[in-house]
């Protein structure tokens, strides 16, 4: 019984932290299984639109698909940062939120969390960010203490862009570091040197007016234990509120994959490599006082609530704008379409830019407490078989995967509670495809017998 990348269930071994698994399973948030056609979209779009929010929490993703360049590791560049060009796409971009708040899908009921994402919302000039800023807590219902997450980058966030966001409401910024090593910056495209680094993550402290995160990426090309842990000691050594801790993955068809198959830069860490760069994140923060909430995350004040990352995995109901962002409501997901002209073309007609909506299958109750749990490192089970069809709760396999996972050392029981060991943690996307796939195949095959 195997998947396309290995195993679905781990080897049983003394080192499980390295070799629980031959490799890392993909996981988005959602996972669902049909797809609306495109004669469809309108029509139940229209359906969407027209229903309130259901009760539960709810977020906002705002999409910025611009950059100053691509970084080598990054799947995700669409168009390069052109000031008049970002000018011209917030004026859409505002005209697709105040359309979609006239409609009962945006409602009254509050949201808790907005997240501004791309590409680099922090290229944006400061008084497009401030006039976006405006038009979301304008028009759309904002809690009282919703986070406002600004993805930003180092070059170019200057103390005007750094002001307006904060006066705009943002109490949250991300920014993308990778790696305080200038050298091992460098060769994945990045500009900055450490101390420029240094000092905008100073900057951006030194207003008080919100918690500063920032992602740091191991098993980079260059990079090894030594300056790994200088990493780590610079972050708290500039009281950063947050530290997301993230695996390189080299995505197919980007500049850093190209380059390592045809050997011109050093081949980044393997896999037993990078649980080790893991495990020193998890023993070296919890020495210095960090307080891990997410298998990736780690907050040092009580200012770092990393609510956007944590609710989009337990399946909060999320509406989406801009060019190319991804949103849900159930029983759908949804996406706009990343074409910048169409984006526009829609939005002027006074229509919703959705180039794809997909459809919930029975799993998906299941696998949003799946993930929600295994994202803070505890299943509570009687919840999970809760949310099982009957046919999942009566095969076997399910439980059966659980104990491998236990025999495996990957997580441990705590009365009625799984609860995830450093190993587990590190594998969390194996555990969520292996057990999604488990039950997936416990429904066909309850399918089956009926079709039968």
């Amino acid at each position: 019984m195997r998947d396309l990348l290995g195993s679905l269930y781990p080897a049983v071994t003394s080192d499980p932290l390295r070799y629980a698994f031959t490799a890392r399973s993909p996981v988005m948030p959602r996972q669902d299984k049909q797809s609306v056609s495109a004669p469809e979209i309108p029509d139940h779009w229209a359906g969407v639109a027209q229903r309130e929010p259901a009760a539960g929490k709810r977020l906002a993703y705002v999409h910025i698909p611009f950059c100053r360049g691509n970084c080598l590791y990054c799947g995700f560049y669409r168009h390069r940062s052109a000031a008049p060009r970002l000018s011209r796409y917030i004026d859409w971009l505002i005209e697709e939120i105040r359309l979609d708040a006239g409609q009962p899908l945006v409602g009254e009921r509050p949201i808790q969390a907005v997240y501004l994402g791309g590409g680099t919302p922090s290229d944006l000039p400061a008084e497009d960010l401030a006039r976006l800023l405006e038009v979301l807590r304008e028009y759309l219902p904002l809690a009282a203490d919703c986070e406002i997450t600004l993805e930003a980058r180092v070059v170019g966030l200057n103390e005007e862009k750094v002001r307006a966001a904060f006066a705009g409401g943002v109490n949250r910024v991300s920014v993308g570091v990778q790696s305080f090593d200038t050298e091992v910056r460098r060769r994945q495209g990045r500009i900055a040197t450490a101390q420029e680094v240094a000092e905008r993550l100073a900057l951006l402290s030194s207003e008080e007016q919100g918690a500063v995160i920032t992602d740091l990426m191991f098993g980079l090309p260059g990079q090894d234990m030594d300056s790994w842990h200088r990493d780590l000691d610079s972050c708290q050594e500039l009281g950063l509120d947050g530290l997301d801790t993230y695996a390189l993955k080299l995505i197919p068809g980007t500049p850093l994959q190209k380059q390592v198959e045809r050997g011109s830069i050093e081949q980044p860490a393997g896999l037993p490599e990078q649980a080790a760069f893991y495990a020193e994140a998890v023993e070296a923060l919890t020495a210095a006082g960090w307080r891990q909430i997410s298998n990736s995350h780690w907050a040092r004040t009580p200012r770092e609530r990393n609510l956007y990352n944590l609710l989009i995995k337990s399946g909060a109901e999320t509406l989406a704008f801009g060019a190319g962002a991804g949103g849900s409501r159930e029983p759908y997901s949804y996406a706009n379409t990343p074409d910048l002209e169409a984006y526009e073309r829609a939005v002027s007609r006074g229509d919703k830019p959705v180039a794809m909506m997909r459809v919930s299958d029975a799993l998906q109750p299941l696998r949003d407490a799946l993930m929600g749990g295994v994202e803070v490192g505890r299943l509570e089970v009687p919840a999970l078989r809760a949310r099982m069809p009957m046919p999942v709760r009566a095969d076997p396999r399910p439980g059966q995967l659980i104990e491998r996972w236990v025999e495996a050392g990957l997580v441990v029981w705590s009365g009625e509670d799984l609860h995830l060991t450093v190993a587990g943690r590190f594998w969390a996307p194996n555990l969520i495809s292996g057990f999604q796939q488990i039950c997936g195949q416990a429904l066909d095959a309850e399918r089956r017998v009926h079709a039968g």
